[in-house]
């Protein structure tokens, strides 16, 4: 473990040691409900993921806003983001703001309560 793990595991140790109980089972719970929502996301929204797969060549078009995936594929896409209540793709193929991340964390939130 280098230096600057070892400071930030101290900073967090001493953060939960000023924890009142109560605190401390709502920052675990709240762990939870973030762990289960990256599940969530990955599951449910792969195509956040497919520009880690990109080629060169694919990472340019992305920067230039020319959308790598294919018309039928982006179009199965968006649609089934629609149905989630998510805003589609942008025009890059990347997620235009944060509305996935906020149906998985209520849906987490909601298995785990």
């Amino acid at each position: 473990m280098n230096k600057a793990k070892k400071e930030a595991a101290r900073k967090l140790r001493e953060a939960y040691e000023n924890l009142s109980p109560e605190e401390l089972e709502e920052v675990e719970q709240n762990q939870r409900i973030e762990s289960l929502a990256k599940q969530f996301h990955h599951e449910l929204f792969p195509e956040e993921y497919d520009f880690m797969m990109d080629s060169i060549a694919d990472a340019k078009d992305r920067r230039r806003g020319i959308n790598p995936m294919s018309a039928g594929y982006a179009a199965k896409v968006n649609a089934r983001r629609e149905e989630l209540g998510v805003s589609p793709l942008g025009d890059n193929g990347m997620p235009t703001d944060r509305s996935s991340w906020d149906v998985v964390r209520s849906e987490a939130a909601r298995r785990l309560t």
